[in-house]
């Protein structure tokens, strides 16, 4: 019983997660800009604390890159989607794998 209810918080987290990252990334495929988390909120209509949580496992997973810049003196994060050049690791693209019999 407790095996399938951990599955579907893994599930709603992931949907959660993926919900994020499609907007962002249609937003910067629109308008080459990056979402605040603010913006965020605002759009998904979730708490600040959600949308961070979230915004920081796509960070640490490599799918999304912020850029920090200074708006009327304050600092703001904008947080848009990595191109597919920079989502593929090409160092282990090149590399043979371990059985490659050719």
């Amino acid at each position: 019983m407790l095996e399938i209810a951990n599955q579907v918080r893994r599930k709603k987290a992931w949907e959660n997660k993926m919900q994020i990252y499609e907007i962002i990334d249609k937003n910067t495929r629109k308008n080459k800009s990056g979402l605040t988390i603010y913006n965020l909120t605002k759009i998904l209509n979730w708490s600040n604390g959600k949308v961070e949580h979230y915004i920081k496992k796509l960070l640490k997973e490599g799918y999304i890159k912020n850029s920090d810049s200074t708006v009327n003196g304050r600092a703001r994060k904008e947080y848009s989607s990595k191109s597919v050049k920079e989502l593929i690791k090409w160092d282990k693209m090149k590399s043979k794998p371990d059985d490659y019999n050719f």
